[in-house]
């Protein structure tokens, strides 16, 4: 029941965080939001508008916005509209925000979750095998690979991958998702194998592995129980990257490729100001990075017991 209990805990926390960002957000709009309507009437007044004919402008933009509602009254409808997915409608795509989302996240999440799996299985396990043969041809091999892959910036090479799949007779063309999720994984891969590299050799040092050696373990599983105690602090990491992808990456990603997901909704969002699908896109940006901590905080507990306990007695 304790690991249910923190399980609990953290959901618990993991949605009053989801509250506060939304509260956040209300708070930040509303003291934004009567910005367009003074324009609005400083362009008017700028063309010889009446006092009139000014102040209907006004009535007529705070009226439209419910914005005589008291402030209250409003945040309880913002997240009434929250929980009920009426988050508004979209100029740019002259459609609700929630049905221009509907298909984008998924798309979005499509490429990237895959992206980031490729990249951690592989990361991973160049970093231990690299670490297990220290100072080894591997090891250098690896050593200088991630060098290389930091240097390379994840727009070259997308159009590097597109270019030679199109033209080249000898590489099949690729999908775009694919060459999306391909670029995930590289933008992240030097990171995984240099953090799993580091973190595993914190462990090849310690009495337990000095006895496995002792016993004549194989490789294979002295990297098995070297993972075990390193895996922590790779999780860790991985949750890390896995936001800087969502707000970062994906922008570059899906502007080269060509995706139509929830970066791309969001940049035309920007250039056509349309506000309201601004929020949303950001919003679940944020929400997602909350569900991404949860997820590692249930794998901490699920990996190190002691979490769990400190958790409880706290």
């Amino acid at each position: 029941m304790s690991y249910l209990r923190f399980l609990a805990r953290r959901a618990v926390f993991a949605v009053l965080s989801v509250y506060a960002v939304v509260t956040v957000t209300f708070l930040v709009v509303n003291s934004v939001v009567l910005l367009p309507m003074k324009r609005q009437v400083a362009l008017a007044e700028y063309g010889g508008a009446s006092e009139e004919q000014l102040e209907e402008i006004r009535q007529g933009y705070i009226q439209a916005r419910n914005l005589d509602v008291p402030l209250h009254e409003r945040y309880v409808g913002w997240l009434a509209d929250v929980a009920t997915l009426d988050w508004g409608y979209s100029f740019a795509y002259r459609r609700p925000v929630i049905a221009v989302l509907d298909g984008r996240v998924q798309a979005t999440l499509g490429y990237v979750i895959p992206g980031v799996a490729l990249a951690v299985v592989l990361g991973v396990a160049l970093g231990l095998f690299a670490a297990l043969a220290k100072d080894s041809g591997f090891d250098w091999a690896v050593r200088v690979a991630v060098y290389a892959l930091f240097g390379v910036p994840v727009f070259m090479f997308v159009i590097y991958v597109r270019y030679l799949g199109e033209t080249s007779g000898a590489v099949p063309a690729l999908g775009r998702h694919a060459i999306a999720t391909a670029a995930v994984a590289v933008s992240l891969l030097a990171g995984q194998v240099r953090f799993a590299r580091a973190s595993a050799l914190e462990q090849t040092g310690r009495s337990f592995v000095k006895m496995l050696r002792a016993k004549g373990a194989d490789r294979l599983r002295l990297a098995r129980h070297v993972l075990r105690n390193a895996a922590i602090p790779i999780v860790s990491l991985s949750m890390t990257e896995l936001l800087a992808v969502l707000v970062l990456n994906i922008y570059i990603i899906e502007e080269v490729v060509g995706i139509q997901g929830l970066a791309d909704a969001s940049l035309r969002a920007i250039r056509a100001s349309d506000t309201a699908l601004v929020i949303w896109t950001t919003m679940v940006l944020v929400v997602i990075g909350i569900v991404g901590n949860f997820l590692q905080d249930v794998l901490y507990g699920s990996l190190d017991p002691r979490i769990r306990a400190e958790s409880e007695a706290g």
